[in-house]
């Protein structure tokens, strides 16, 4: 797994955390999202000498189960933090009242310290759409000067389900969304320039392949990058669903369409893959779709960042499934900085 990569006016690192480590440098927030997931707490449980107030992001839950988990991890929060606010936000899939609602409360922190921020993000059990988001308002604004990640991986049950309905064996697998797709582009990861029919597409691929190729079929793309999980990666020999098979085809059958598997935590591994991808791209624009892996999401994030053809794409199920993921490995560690932004030497110094 690669350790580092400079993307346009960033730098990328990653790294496995050790237990009980106490990071480097000082922050000035540490977020997280509250969840119903076990795996909720534990990167920021395994830190020592976090110093800075951590803020909860709370979606509106859609039952009383989903609440109940969420206030039995809150009291997990509180034994290990004192200074802890909750910012209740709308439903996750409520998206463009959420953004305005997380922008001004940035802007807010930003206003009082008077410079560019230093963030810890957990990005665990925050959705894709709103990491995603973060990355690109905080950077673009120049809101933020640093941004570190931490991940925790998880291991899904699929058998029980956790809170939710076990999912159905017959057709599309719905892993952990439920309702028709809808696709969201992300504001300030969008293209200054877009054709929509001459571009090319780059997935970052999770375990939802049914559900996906209806998705992707909506572009229509002159090359088409699919990146699986090299974990659990398809492939034409490994035993499939027929309905994941069948996507997985149809998926390949399209022109110019090629794969490539990489680690489920490996975002420097997506963005040097999505850099060469548009090295080699004479589209005039091209879209990034991140159904993926969190980590795979910051890849194409700071891809986007760095280059102005670059549109990213997220997908809106109808709502979440609930189901709980306990962690399966090592939490992660991703720094993320603005190369020639001042705060940034002066937090690392």
């Amino acid at each position: 797994m690669a350790d580092e990569l400079a993307v346009g006016d960033f730098v990328v690192r990653q790294r496995k955390l050790k237990q009980n480590e106490t990071l480097g440098r000082s922050y000035d927030l540490v977020i997280a999202g509250l969840s119903w997931e076990s795996r909720g707490s534990t990167a920021l449980a395994s830190l020592k000498g976090l110093s800075a107030p951590l803020t909860l992001f709370k979606f509106m839950s859609r039952s009383e189960d989903v609440e109940a988990a969420k206030m039995a991890q809150l009291q997990v929060f509180r034994r290990m933090r004192a200074e802890l606010v909750v910012n209740e936000l709308g439903t996750s899939t409520d998206a463009e009242k959420n953004f305005a609602n997380i922008k001004a409360w940035l802007q807010d922190l930003y206003a009082k310290a008077g410079r560019p921020l230093s963030i810890l993000l957990d990005i665990t059990c925050i959705p894709k759409t709103y990491v995603l988001y973060l990355i690109g308002l905080g950077f673009s604004d120049e809101l933020i000067a640093r941004m570190d990640c931490v991940y925790t991986p998880g291991k899904y049950d699929l058998v029980s389900g956790g809170l939710g309905a076990p999912p159905a064996l017959t057709g599309p697998r719905s892993l952990l969304s439920e309702g028709e797709w809808h696709s969201r582009q992300i504001p300030y990861l969008e293209a200054s320039e877009y054709i929509a029919n001459d571009a090319d597409l780059l997935v970052t691929l999770g375990g939802e392949l049914g559900l996906s190729l209806p998705f992707i079929e909506r572009f229509e793309p002159r090359r088409l990058s699919l990146i699986c999980i090299e974990e659990t990666s398809p492939n034409r020999d490994a035993p499939m669903l027929g309905s994941e098979r069948m996507a997985y085809e149809e998926l390949l059958s399209e022109p110019n369409a090629m794969q490539v598997d990489i680690k489920l935590c490996d975002a420097v591994g997506v963005a040097r893959h999505a850099v060469t991808f548009m090295g080699s791209s004479t589209a005039r624009g091209t879209t990034m779709m991140a159904i993926g892996s969190k980590p795979h999401a910051i890849g194409i994030a700071l891809t986007a960042l760095a280059n102005p053809r670059v549109e990213v794409v997220c997908r809106t199920p109808a709502s979440y499934r609930a189901v709980d993921v306990q962690p399966s490995g090592d939490p992660m560690f991703y720094e993320i900085e603005d190369r020639f932004d001042p705060v940034t030497y002066l937090a690392s110094s």
